[in-house]
């Protein structure tokens, strides 16, 4: 079933939720780069961000998706939001509150989640401590204190909240304890009656929000997790923004945390930003027009050799090669799931339907868009396998493939709920 699922997120032109990385084709140097930073978080505790550049159809989100299941299996916890209408990065406390509701682990999702895991942790090695109630609700205490000291140097107003929510835990207090968790994601509107019981005033705002984030990683790293990962994207909606001061301050706030990631302020985070050409090229009101995130992220070499050591990575589009790499995994996959003989009857033209996309790209200097070659490929190996007796041979369906599988104009992309 999983192979079919992932045939049909692809053809539906979506991300799979499972398998991205047996598919991600021609992108050998880009994991093997993001694999080393995921490293760098973990053992030494950095805090990174990189951007993500590519075309529609490129791959962006398909690779974020990559990067996603890679830091599952290294224990990070990972939160996945998208910029747009309801989500404009301007208004960076609403971006916080949206990394910590989207919060996952390879355990679970939510921030209660990951409290609730830590908490019954350490309740748990209390018990076994001690039998007496007394003590071993006074060594639980001791426990939660020594855990936030880390978190409580960062900020002491986050790690109250967390040490006041075991607090209400142990005594019985779930809905204050639950009102506790809404607080530290970020909600509003909290009584001020209640946030007296976890012991805090206000709630998240512009001002306050790049701290809870910078806490938030701080706790996420000392309860055990390998780090944070944030993965923005389509990043390139900021230019719909309104007015150029709106823009700026969307900019700035990546700005922000560009700067905070390598001055240090922040640690065990990896972030990453994907977004368009667009994005990075339109002087008007793309980042080339807030020159203070430009300077910072531009690549000085004017080179198309690769650098997967600069700020912005780019995602090129699948070669001669790449294609039929992904068609021959394609195949497999097709001939597992429909219980055919895919390789014997399309496999013959496979270089063939490489050559004509190819040939069909010279725009983009022969390179082919990775979810437009993959969308029509799935298409015509579902056409095929259901119509086996109107090809007779390869030519049949080499013809049906160039004359019936239209190219898809850039366009058309905006239907789709996943950038691919």
């Amino acid at each position: 079933m999983e192979n079919e699922d992932i045939l049909m997120a692809l053809k539906n032109g979506n991300v799979p939720s499972k398998g991205a990385k047996n598919l991600c084709i021609g992108r050998d140097a880009e994991i093997d780069e993001f694999e080393r930073l995921l490293e760098k978080v973990d053992d030494e505790d950095k805090a990174i961000c990189k951007f993500l550049n590519g075309e529609f159809g490129a791959g962006k989100s398909f690779f974020l998706k990559v990067i996603e299941d890679m830091a599952f299996k290294d224990n990070f916890v990972v939160s996945w939001i998208t910029i747009g209408h309801n989500l404009p990065f301007n208004k960076i406390d609403l971006v916080y509150r949206n990394i910590a509701k989207t919060l996952r682990c390879k355990t679970g999702t939510s921030l209660e989640h990951i409290l609730d895991k830590w908490y019954t942790q350490l309740y748990n090695m209390s018990s076994q401590d001690t039998d007496n109630d007394f003590e071993k609700h006074k060594l639980l205490r001791e426990r939660i204190h020594d855990e936030l000291e880390e978190t409580r140097q960062f900020s002491s107003t986050f790690a109250t909240a967390i040490e006041n929510y075991a607090k209400l835990r142990s005594e019985g207090d779930e809905e204050g304890a639950s009102s506790a968790v809404s607080w530290l994601r970020g909600d509003a509107n909290i009584p001020f009656s209640v946030k007296k019981k976890f012991g805090v005033k206000g709630e998240v705002d512009k001002d306050t929000a790049l701290g809870f984030l910078e806490a938030l990683s701080i706790f996420i790293k000392s309860v055990g997790y390998s780090g944070l990962v944030v993965l923005i994207d389509e990043v390139e909606y900021i230019r719909m923004l309104h007015t150029q001061n709106i823009r700026d301050a969307a900019y700035n706030y990546i700005r922000d945390i560009y700067d905070n990631c390598n001055l240090g302020k922040f640690q065990s985070s990896l972030f990453i930003f994907a977004g368009t050409p667009e994005l990075f090229e339109d002087s008007k009101k793309g980042i080339p027009s807030y020159s203070a995130l430009d300077d910072r992220i531009k690549n000085v070499l004017d080179t198309d050799l690769v650098d997967m050591r600069t700020p912005v990575i780019t995602l090129r589009g699948f070669d001669k090669e790449n294609i039929l790499d992904v068609s021959k995994k394609l195949l497999d996959m097709h001939s597992d799931v429909y219980n055919w003989d895919a390789n014997d009857k399309v496999g013959p033209i496979v270089e063939n339907i490489a050559d004509e996309m190819v040939s069909n790209a010279g725009l983009t200097g022969g390179r082919v868009t990775a979810r437009d070659f993959v969308r029509k490929f799935i298409t015509l190996l579902d056409t095929v396998e259901q119509n086996q007796s109107h090809f007779n041979t390869p030519e049949d369906i080499l013809n049906e493939f160039i004359e019936n599988t239209g190219q898809i104009e850039e366009d058309e992309f905006d239907e789709f709920d996943d950038d691919w």
